[in-house]
Formats: C-alpha cells, structure tokens, sequence
C-alpha cells in the first residue's frame, strides 16, 4: 500500500486524535508509511467573542477537507461534531471510530463538585449556545464569558482565576491526559451533549476504494448508528452546528431513544423531548424528535437566533 497521508488541524487536541488514528491503522497495515499533514483553519485563526455569532459553515474543517479535494492528502481525521451535515463533494465519511465519552465536563477551583457549588454570580467560560443556555436554565445567576483557545489554555484560565469555572468536553481532556482537571462530569441525560460530541470522523475521497475498504475496518457500527442519529435531528432542526441544541442517542438491543433539547439563550424557553423506536426507524425517530422541538417553540427561538445575527 501507498504512503498514507493523513490531514489534521494544527492544535494539540486535533494533533493527538490524528495520531490516534495513525495508531489504528498501523495496527491494520504494518510497514506502511503514514504521516500527518498540519492545517490551519480559520477556526483555529480567530479567537475573537463567541463561536455562535459566526454563521460560517465548516468553521474548523473546510480547508482541512480541500487538503483531501486537492490531493495534498489521503484522508482527515475531524471532531465529528464540527463537520457540516451536509457531505462535501466527493468526500465521504468512511469510519467513525468507537466514541469518548460524550459527556461535558465542569472544569473550576478546588472544592467545587457540581454547577450547583459554584459561588453566586459566577463567571463560566465557554463558546457553546448550548452549553450557555443549559447553564442558565439551572443557574440564571451565573455568568457566562466567551471561551476560546486550546483545551489548555481554557484549563489555565481557571487556574490563573481568570474565571471561575469552564465547560469543556471529557473527550478532549481524556484524549489530552487530563482527565485530572475535571471537577465533574455532567451526564449527558441531563446535560446534553452536542450532536456527534466525542465522536471521531474518519473522511477520504469517494473515489478512492483501497482506503474505504481499509478505513471500513476501523468503523464501529453502534457509534455510527448512535451518531447518524444525532445528526440526523441536528439536519431536521436546519440550524447548523452553532445553535443551543444538544442531542443525545443511547442504543440498547435493538432499540434507540434520542434525548434532545432546545432553549433561548437565557435558558427561559427550555424544551425538552425524548423519543424511542427500533434502531432502522431510527431517521423517522429523529425527524420525528425535531418536529416537536420546532412546534414547541423551537422554531421562535431559530428566528431569534438569526434575526440577532442579521
């Protein structure tokens, strides 16, 4: 087999997760070549205000997948959840590997063990819409200020009293060793996750069978199903991937029940809905979840979104 390529975003965490996955295939073809291809992408460039009043798509992966489009690579390695629903041409997910935990984390001072032990007013710092308005729908006390950078240096400003507390995903601090840091876990039936939230997407071009038969060995089909599913409601929202919508699909036997939710930013408009079938139902499952959402005031909130934006 030829040289593999393999394209990734520049940062540790994305560095770290394209490793994992050289790791993986080394496993599959021993003696052959894989090396990684850095990217910066306008994601990583701009650190400015929060991350939801960009309406640009592919925010973190489009020039990584036009390293794929341009032949300067042979597949990318992408945090699922930051991929546009909609494919790019000519590309395809060929593996989604077995899923992190896809839970957020509390990251904050000593002694604190739950968003209910933060002090009054507290500052928390994320980017997140979703993550803002469950935050304040538990907490209307709370402050919550804008958040970018790299997982560390989110973690350093909460040691350095910058801010108090931060939401970060588990999958980033698991995957970067420091797991340490995490004050507590938020189970994502209570605080839903981001749609696909600790899922990696594994991306080649359409055309080229030899990688997409070997990729297809490391798919792990209860993630993938798990995942679509998400996505599926995220598509059926017709939001994009900034939005204040969490999504959370959980498979047992045959079956699949999708937790969803959304809510102003204020956490005041709060909506809420769950929906089991069996697992092939699971596109009309999702569908399904996203109608109610939209019918119950999910809709209002989209248009207030945007109107703010505009």
């Amino acid at each position: 087999m030829r040289h593999i390529k393999i394209a990734s975003r520049a940062s540790k965490l994305a560095l770290v997760q394209s490793d994992y996955v050289r790791g993986l295939l080394q496993s599959l073809c021993r003696g052959v070549e894989i090396s990684i291809v850095e990217v910066s992408t306008k994601g990583d460039r701009d650190k400015s205000d929060f991350l939801y009043k960009s309406e640009s798509i592919g925010f973190f992966t489009s020039e990584v997948e036009n390293t794929l489009l341009n032949d300067r690579a042979d597949i990318a390695v992408h945090s699922l959840k930051d991929l546009p629903t909609t494919p790019a041409k000519g590309l395809i997910i060929a593996a989604i590997p077995k899923r992190e935990s896809p839970a957020d984390a509390l990251v904050a001072s000593q002694g604190i063990a739950s968003i209910g032990d933060l002090p009054a007013g507290a500052t928390v710092g994320t980017s997140s819409l979703r993550r803002i308005a469950q935050l304040k729908h538990r907490r209307k006390d709370l402050e919550c200020v804008p958040l970018r950078g790299n997982v560390e240096t989110r973690i350093g400003k909460v040691r350095n009293g910058q801010i108090d507390a931060a939401i970060v995903a588990c999958a980033g601090l698991n995957r970067l060793g420091l797991s340490d840091k995490i004050s507590a876990i938020l189970p994502p039936e209570d605080f839903i996750p981001a749609p696909a939230q600790g899922a990696l997407a594994i991306q080649t071009r359409g055309d080229d069978d030899e990688l997409i038969e070997l990729l297809g060995r490391l798919d792990h089909q209860p993630t993938r199903a798990a995942v679509e599913a998400e996505r599926y409601v995220l598509t059926a929202m017709r939001g994009g991937c900034s939005i204040p919508l969490g999504v959370y699909a959980q498979i047992r036997d045959d079956t699949i029940t999708i937790e969803a939710m959304i809510s102003d930013i204020e956490g005041e408009n709060y909506i809420r809905f769950s929906e089991t079938a069996r697992l092939n139902e699971s596109r009309a499952c999702a569908e399904e979840l996203a109608e109610k959402l939209l019918a119950a005031g999910g809709k209002e909130i989209l248009e207030e979104i945007r109107g703010d934006r505009a």
